[in-house]
């Protein structure tokens, strides 16, 4: 049975807390295609993983952001941050 577009997002709305980076906050598409194409046994030639769960994917993961307002993190600012704390004195 070939999985509907709606059955692919529903199921990657599902579980897209397990594709979550706990430092960035960030979606990992990839990670989330790929579970999604192996929950529907929707593999091409054994492991290639058809366009369309990276297209989901990608738009699931863009909506999850934004509701959760996570932003692109702008590591030199970060570092800058850490950079510029004093030392623990001991």
């Amino acid at each position: 049975m070939k999985a509907s577009r709606t059955q692919i997002c529903i199921y990657m709305n599902e579980n897209i807390t397990d594709h979550v980076d706990p430092l960035t906050g960030e979606v990992n598409n990839t990670s989330l295609a790929e579970d999604a194409c192996t929950h529907f046994n929707a593999f091409i030639n054994e492991d290639d993983i058809p366009n369309i769960y990276f297209d989901l994917a990608f738009r699931i993961a863009d909506q999850y952001e934004i509701k959760t307002g996570v932003k692109t993190v702008n590591y030199s600012r970060l570092s800058g941050l850490i950079n510029s704390q004093p030392p623990d004195r001991l």
